[in-house]
């Protein structure tokens, strides 16, 4: 997809040219250049960040993002207090697939690329993913032999730069996700519910259809999980 100008985005977005530069800046909208001082902004991530319109709320933290996804995966989430856990249990049990989708969009910064190399150190996510079958059965959806898509912390961008040979480009078919050093996960092992929202934000109906199906999915079973052990606690004091 062609780049965009900051006013172009802002007509998409239905917000101002200055909103647009500060979405640019926190790196949820990908900047591909400068020209004279103008942000061009790939136009990609503003349609991915337009499909799910816009929800209350600000958008989470990097670190309470992942939470919100190892959550939801099942997984066990040791970076945030006790607190911060309570209130993001009680959204989760309020949000739609969706929201999900507007809040943790500051998980990662995304950076449409290309190289010579493979996508050795990248953790596989969207529809690299899918080659795993076990994924491509979760979601229904056949694994493609297209680009590759996955994520790496800050600290290893560089060297994954340099040893595959990649380069900023808006039409690339690689897409590196960056999650900064702090965020808590330790992005050793892939999240369903990182995979779910990457594929939901696809401009893929396909794509979009299943990651969104998965996600709603994930927030059914969590909500009911959480029924499940109100009772259980309720039964221990009677």
């Amino acid at each position: 997809m062609s780049e965009m100008t900051t006013v172009a985005c802002a007509e998409v977005l239905g917000i101002s040219a200055r909103q647009v530069a500060r979405l640019a800046r926190a790196g949820e909208l990908t900047v591909s250049r400068t020209v004279g001082g103008a942000l061009l902004v790939d136009g990609a991530s503003v349609h991915r960040l337009a499909k799910h319109g816009r929800h209350n709320g600000r958008p989470w933290t990097a670190a309470t993002a992942w939470a919100a996804l190892a959550l939801l995966s099942g997984e066990r989430v040791d970076w945030l207090d006790s607190s911060a856990m309570t209130r993001l249990r009680h959204r989760l049990r309020a949000s739609s697939a969706s929201e999900l989708c507007w809040m943790t969009r500051r998980r990662a910064t995304v950076h449409r690329m290309q190289g010579w190399g493979k996508d050795t150190g990248l953790l596989h996510s969207g529809v690299s993913a899918l080659r795993d079958p076990a994924m491509s059965e979760l979601f229904d959806l056949t694994a493609v032999d297209r680009g590759a898509d996955g994520y790496v912390c800050a600290s290893n961008f560089a060297d994954l730069v340099k040893k595959l040979g990649l380069i900023d480009d808006v039409d690339g078919d690689v897409t590196v996700r960056v999650v900064p050093d702090d965020a808590g996960y330790a992005r050793d092992h892939v999240l369903i519910a990182a995979v779910a929202i990457d594929l939901a934000e696809s401009l893929d109906t396909r794509e979009s259809a299943a990651g969104t199906r998965v996600l709603e999915d994930l927030l059914d079973a969590f909500r009911a999980g959480s029924r499940s052990a109100r009772r259980g606690a309720s039964r221990q004091l009677v």
